[in-house]
């Protein structure tokens, strides 16, 4: 059955193969990624993205024979997860909400949609690591997880070539601009994003959260949703905006106390790993690394002369918790609707397991 799964899977999409091509070394693909990889990549040439083969492109032949056998083993599985009735699984590779919040802020989880994404089938037996972004609100986190979501859709490209053509939509998490909010809650990427780590496959799930620092919304609330993303998170991602404020460390010292005591309650490992993401970079420091590294220092000095948030100072002192600034031009993707700036977004982090 893996062997059929190779087969049927794009290297490039890591996804079942769309109107299949084979070219002159034999090697299959689905026409639109394969038609996208070559025009990304037009200064090297034509080359197979698997064996960097010489390649012609007008010499892309539809494969009858794949196309054929996709149908004949996704088509199963179509029928097998087409919806049951209420809180039945949606379409694969969709966003499905795991924890709704309602008007007076109470808060219900979907143990059933939680259950179906984590026990669907090949992910049981693997490793999981569960990718969470929190942070203020209408400061692009769905937007964040959106290019998390492309980036691990394709683990082997070595340049930005994964960001894909400027003028195609990201999709994935829904995101808005101005005042207005989407997703309210807590809502995870039904489909796992396997990565090779170690010599093991494992699912990466992205966990998009609305609500975790809304300065409109009651201080409880906020809480609530971030100690659930956090404790069911492996890998918390904290989403700051420009520089790191006395309001985020104060709700970063909160989270962390709780997720610890909930955890101790529970049996769980509170904040596994956890990266603050300092967007909209203004400083005249570097990006990325050294940059975060020379902000940490700093900020890890205001908060030993402060001496108020012991529990955050503790976290930006291990060194499994790093800072990465990203630059400036991210702050237009919230302020111009229908442009599109992923160009200036290269830079941004893969995602360790």
């Amino acid at each position: 059955m893996e062997r059929l799964q190779e087969d049927v899977t794009c290297s490039i999409c890591l996804d079942v193969l769309e109107d299949p091509v084979s070219i002159e070394c034999s090697h299959n693909f689905c026409r639109g990624c394969l038609t996208a990889h070559w025009h990304r990549v037009s200064a090297w040439g034509s080359q197979c993205p698997k064996c960097r083969a010489p390649c012609s492109r007008d010499r892309m032949i539809p494969d009858t024979r794949l196309t054929a056998l996709v149908e004949k083993i996704t088509k199963p599985l179509w029928e097998e997860m087409e919806p049951q009735g209420p809180g039945a699984q949606p379409e694969p590779g969709r966003p499905v909400q795991l924890e709704r919040l309602d008007e007076e802020g109470g808060l219900t989880l979907d143990e059933e949609a939680l259950s179906r994404c984590l026990e669907q089938g090949g992910v049981g037996d693997a490793p999981v690591c569960l990718v969470s972004i929190i942070g203020e609100q209408r400061r692009g986190k769905s937007f964040l997880m959106n290019c998390l979501l492309r980036r691990l859709r394709s683990p082997e490209a070595a340049d930005a070539s994964w960001m894909g053509p400027e003028d195609q939509a990201l999709g994935g998490f829904e995101c808005c601009n101005g005042m207005a909010t989407v997703t309210k809650g807590v809502w995870m990427w039904d489909q796992p994003l396997w990565v090779e780590a170690e010599g093991r496959r494992v699912a990466v799930f992205l966990v998009d959260t609305e609500g975790s620092l809304d300065l409109q919304r009651r201080m409880e609330t906020s809480i609530k949703l971030s100690v659930f993303s956090i404790l069911l998170s492996s890998y918390w991602i904290f989403n700051i905006s420009s520089t790191f404020t006395r309001t985020e460390a104060d709700y970063l010292e909160i989270f962390i106390h709780v997720a610890r005591e909930v955890g101790k309650t529970c049996n769980l490992l509170p904040v596994q790993r956890l990266d603050l993401l300092v967007r909209d970079w203004q400083l005249s420091r570097s990006y990325g690394a050294d940059g975060g590294q020379e902000y940490l220092r700093e900020k890890t000095r205001d908060l030993e002369d402060a001496a108020e948030q012991p529990r955050v100072l503790e976290a930006l002192r291990d060194e499994r918790h790093p800072v990465l600034p990203t630059a400036p031009p991210w702050h237009s993707v919230h302020q111009e609707q229908g442009r599109d700036t992923r160009r200036h977004g290269g830079g941004f982090p893969a995602v360790p397991v």
